[in-house]
């Protein structure tokens, strides 16, 4: 069972004084019945919806505020349209009403170490219909208490039991369905984001082989001229190098089959561009708001396409978000613009920030390898992809290319362009021709 939904979830005061004030406001939606002084009220239906979802108040003290509450409204209505003779004894029996409520759903319920909903269901009847018939018998000095009044009770505590119940169990069960399909799809965003992050450097990876392979055949060659001119020991470490570089190659290659084969392009269905920019947005708002940032993320999109190759997609939208997110920091009023617009034969990207800006010096530098303006506080360049290697996924598997434009102290935009056909396409000929 819920005990703190989102909706109620303040200081336990704030939460007693709210329901206090919303019971008491309902009590004057009412209409007599039985005798004299007893009312039948929707404080009544609110009161055990207000038990359900705060059963980490102690009932006595939210009951007795509502005690309070309750009879001065009633009171002052009574002031208003009764002899004032009747108010004290009417302000007294409703005081009795709540009060005898919540002893009882203290004892028969919240002191339980086992809860459920059937116990619920069950405490909260017997608490309405045994104080409806103390207030009944409190105004009439026990006079009114006849077998037909005291049936027609039970009826009466039954079917407010129902409804408030009914209200309760459907508001929990319906609330319980948002919150999964909510944490459903913040997994879901977290794996594409993570998976997406693991497919370029699995792609990273690769391209590395190959340069792992050249330093290996330099190592060998190396090797064979050191054993024409007779130097062993200069021959063995060189040797020695080869063996060791092939062996680092090796295990590149173990993890990037594990990896690949987890994160197979066959395993995984195009994904439309909309949902991307969904995916990536919420992801990057997390971000922000994990970081405490006061930063607006706009998307603008006018394609509607799918994109197979969607992991590099988002690795790309990613990091150039997130380094405008970096660049606005703590900054008042920051944000983030991302649009999507069809350019005929290329898709244009657009990522623009109000950030602090790029210094002119460096706009030639940042599409370098290894190139970085972050350090921690340690003093090390924080490692994500960097743009040299976004750079690389838009040339080698979209044919495109990266421009940036910058003014320090303005903002930063990049622009990135896109081949249609590759980014929306996945193995096709070259004479096809394909449409977003």
């Amino acid at each position: 069972m819920i005990k703190n939904p989102s909706f109620l979830n303040y200081h336990k005061w704030q939460r007693i004084i709210i329901a206090a004030i919303c019971v008491a406001l309902a009590s004057q939606a009412e209409f007599n019945a039985f005798v004299p002084g007893f009312i039948i009220a929707l404080s009544a239906l609110l009161l055990p919806v207000f038990l359900y979802f705060n059963q980490d108040l102690n009932p006595l003290q939210l009951g007795f505020a509502i005690a309070i509450a309750s009879p001065v409204f009633r009171g002052l209505i009574l002031l208003l349209t009764h002899n004032t003779t009747h108010v004290l004894s009417y302000t007294v029996a409703d005081i009795l009403y709540f009060s005898c409520y919540v002893i009882i759903y203290y004892l028969l319920y919240w002191q339980r170490h086992f809860r459920n909903n059937s116990a619920f269901f069950l405490t909260i009847v017997i608490c309405d219909y045994l104080s409806n018939l103390l207030e009944i018998g409190f105004l009439t000095r026990m006079q009114g208490l006849t077998l037909y009044v005291v049936e027609l009770v039970f009826v009466v505590a039954l079917v407010r039991t129902l409804v408030a119940t009914l209200i309760s169990f459907l508001f929990h069960y319906f609330q319980l369905l948002i919150v999964r399909s909510e944490e459903h799809e913040q997994q879901y965003y977290h794996f594409i984001w993570v998976a997406a992050a693991v497919k370029s450097e699995v792609y990273f990876m690769k391209k590395n082989v190959n340069d792992i392979e050249a330093v290996t055949k330099n190592a060998y060659l190396l090797n064979e001229r050191l054993k024409a001119e007779q130097l062993p020991e200069e021959q063995k470490m060189a040797y020695q190098i080869a063996q060791r570089v092939h062996e680092i190659k090796h295990s590149y290659q173990d993890v990037i089959k594990g990896l690949g084969d987890y994160f197979d392009d066959q395993n995984n269905a195009p994904m439309r561009m909309n949902d991307i920019l969904k995916i990536v947005s919420s992801y990057s708002q997390m971000i922000i708001h994990s970081r405490h940032l006061n930063i607006n993320l706009v998307v603008q999109n006018n394609l509607d396409c799918t994109v197979p190759e969607h992991y590099y997609l988002v690795t790309i939208l990613s990091n150039l978000i997130l380094n405008g997110i970096d660049a606005i920091g703590k900054k008042h009023s920051g944000e983030i613009v991302i649009a999507v617009q069809d350019q005929g034969k290329d898709v244009q990207i657009t990522v623009r920030d109000n950030g602090s800006g790029i210094p002119e010096a460096m706009l030639p530098l940042i599409f370098k390898a290894g190139f970085s303006t972050k350090f921690d506080q340690s003093g090390d360049i924080y490692r994500g992809i960097g743009l040299s290697n976004v750079q690389s996924i838009v040339q080698d598997q979209f044919a495109g290319r990266i421009t940036v434009n910058s003014k320090q102290g303005s903002g930063t935009t990049f622009h990135v362009f896109l081949n249609k056909k590759l980014l929306t396409s996945k193995g096709v000929n070259e004479d096809e021709v394909l449409h977003c």
